[in-house]
């Protein structure tokens, strides 16, 4: 009988490589999908999905337990407003959980997950575990280089997200002409381009960093297919994100169409000290 591997997936893209990726090493595959962000698709891609709603750690503990699970990987967007709006309806165990936390950042949180699941016996991965191919190689990835402007921006951008993740702000920042124009927050990536390019028009870049301390169990920085047709609504001319811990979802698709929109892409190191 094949090992067990349980995808608890948000939305996007990346719970699917996951759910492939564990199949290739010859995985049995279920998903727990956080209900009203997971895609009911991703039933097609694995053994057994079961739609879990999202603040009941009781009964995310009862199900991967039923199955038998004792390793997991978490894959996919649950954006930070649930933290805001979805308390109330947390269940008592993610309610006991949240009041030991030293803080409410999203980082305490899902560590405070990871070890009660530990404490079931049940391990979660690291989240690149399967995907390892999609992660971001170093260098300019397209044909076009960085303009000297370009490059400015994208190492001041760096200094910035990087600094900005390490509060568990958000992960992207956008630039233009030594600006900072907009940085992620609750909204997510998408939103915060197009926040940018209202407020400063086209001929953006785009920086997407890791946090210095990133728990690579948890909110690896993705970007895809997604991701790609909001820089070209807001005529982003340059998109930068961190080699070696950054995902580049269906990479050469991605750089194709990329190069095909006059995009630079940059797989970046982060500054050091």
């Amino acid at each position: 009988m094949a090992a067990l591997l349980a995808v608890i997936a948000g939305s996007g893209r990346f719970p699917f490589h996951v759910a492939r990726g564990a199949k290739r090493q010859g995985l049995s595959v279920v998903a727990l999908g956080i209900q009203g962000w997971a895609d009911p698709a991703l039933a097609q891609e694995v053994e057994r999905f079961e739609p879990v709603e999202v603040g009941q750690l009781g009964r995310l503990i009862e199900r991967l337990k039923a199955h038998g699970v004792r390793q997991a990987v978490m894959a996919g967007k649950v954006t930070k407003e649930v933290l805001l709006e979805g308390r109330t309806s947390f269940d008592q165990e993610m309610q006991r959980l949240l009041q030991g936390l030293r803080d409410s950042s999203v980082a305490a949180l899902l560590g405070a997950i990871g070890t009660r699941l530990a404490a079931e016996g049940i391990t979660l991965l690291d989240s690149s575990t399967f995907v390892t191919d999609d992660l971001c190689p170093a260098g300019v990835l397209t044909a076009r280089r960085p303009s000297p402007a370009e490059e400015a921006d994208m190492a001041l951008g760096l200094r910035v997200a990087r600094t900005l993740a390490a509060f568990d702000v958000g992960q992207t920042v956008v630039m233009k002409g030594q600006v900072v124009v907009a940085v992620e927050a609750l909204e997510g990536t998408d939103a915060a381009i197009r926040r940018a390019h209202a407020l400063a028009g086209p001929g953006l870049v785009v920086v997407k960093t890791a946090s210095p301390n990133q728990d690579r169990r948890f909110d690896l920085p993705v970007v895809g297919m997604d991701t790609l047709e909001a820089l070209r609504e807001a005529g982003v001319s340059c998109l930068a994100v961190e080699a070696g811990a950054a995902l580049i979802l269906e990479r050469p698709a991605f750089l194709e169409a990329a190069e095909a929109s006059g995009l630079c892409v940059v797989g970046a190191s982060p500054p050091s000290g």
